[in-house]
């Protein structure tokens, strides 16, 4: 009996074996997921309102779109060649349109809110970090070894140079088309009175400083923003800084204007306001998410972009929030 048995066995445990590998597979989570517009594998990288559009960028040629009055994004994929650019920043310039820099060391432009773009390969072997547009719409991408490439005009050539600094310009930013102003590693800040023409070299913001943002809302009123919470204040164009408290150790990523308020995003869902002369948390969902982009809506009402998808609405006002 033992020695018959055993092929029986075998025969039916095989029968099984097909019988569970041929079951139906549940792919409707699977299916669900791709239906979104927005994932949770998502990283949002740029936000901008061109036009009547809110435009989003991000990783593997990401595209999102919607109307300013409306709550549904149409995605699409970016590509060139084959290969999906992975953005890292975008900007506005002066005549509407709307630039991104990828990680590929390509810029992408887009005249018509995204229908269609203009594509350009900077001419460096630098990392690329940050992009600028400015208001008479000449471009400025700056990167590793202190890198400022520059592009006048529409179809004219890149032009490279370096401020001979063995640091990484993290972020570039103009005030006004004269004044401009880039900074990197060590504290390193370069000021320009002259629309670039001419870049010098002033005082580090501070040597243990890595800015990973910088905005001017004003020639003179200035703002950095860097590692482990950091944020530098300077009211005289960037020749003398203060450092202001922050309730966070989290980096800092970028600033906006929403009405009179400035905001500060940055790591673990940070979210700062700057009221009566100090930083302040603006309360949000408890996320381990960056926030890297964001844009106001209205005079009260912030749309903020970041890791996971998150696209997070937040009103100042009451201090509301919701999380798509």
């Amino acid at each position: 009996m033992r020695s018959g048995s055993g092929p029986a066995v075998l025969a039916l445990a095989s029968v099984l074996l097909l019988g569970a590998c041929e079951a139906r597979l549940d792919l409707s989570g699977v299916e669900q997921t791709l239906n979104q517009a927005v994932r949770r594998t998502d990283q949002l990288m740029v936000l901008e309102r061109v036009g009547e559009q809110l435009i989003v960028l991000g990783n593997d040629g990401l595209l999102l779109r919607r109307g300013a009055a409306s709550e549904l994004w149409q995605r699409q994929q970016l590509e060139r060649d084959g290969v999906h650019p992975d953005f890292i920043a975008g900007a506005l310039c002066g005549d509407g349109s709307l630039v991104a820099l990828s990680y590929q060391a390509e810029v992408w432009q887009t005249h018509d809110g995204g229908d269609s773009w203009h594509i350009e390969s900077l001419p460096t072997e630098e990392d690329v970090q940050d992009i600028e547009c400015t208001a008479d719409n000449q471009l400025w991408v700056v990167g590793s070894y202190s890198t400022l490439l520059h592009r006048a005009a529409a179809g004219s050539e890149w032009q490279q140079s370096s401020l001979q600094e063995d640091a990484m310009l993290t972020a570039v930013t103009f005030a006004s088309i004269e004044h401009g102003y880039a900074a990197g590693e060590f504290g390193l800040l370069a000021v320009t009175e002259d629309g670039g023409a001419n870049w010098r070299v002033v005082d580090p913001i501070g040597e243990e400083l890595y800015p990973l943002a910088v905005y001017f809302d004003a020639e003179d009123n200035g703002w950095v923003g860097g590692l482990q919470g950091v944020i530098m204040h300077s009211e005289d164009g960037g020749k003398s800084w203060q450092r202001t408290e922050t309730p966070t150790e989290s980096p800092i990523y970028n600033f906006l204007m929403v009405g009179e308020r400035l905001l500060a995003t940055g790591d673990q869902g940070t979210v700062l306001q700057w009221l009566n002369g100090r930083w302040q948390r603006v309360e949000t969902p408890e996320t381990p998410t960056y926030f890297r982009a964001g844009i106001a809506v209205s005079p009260h009402q912030a749309l903020i972009a970041g890791g996971w998808g998150a696209l997070l609405s937040i009103s100042l006002a009451s201090q509301q929030h919701s999380v798509d």
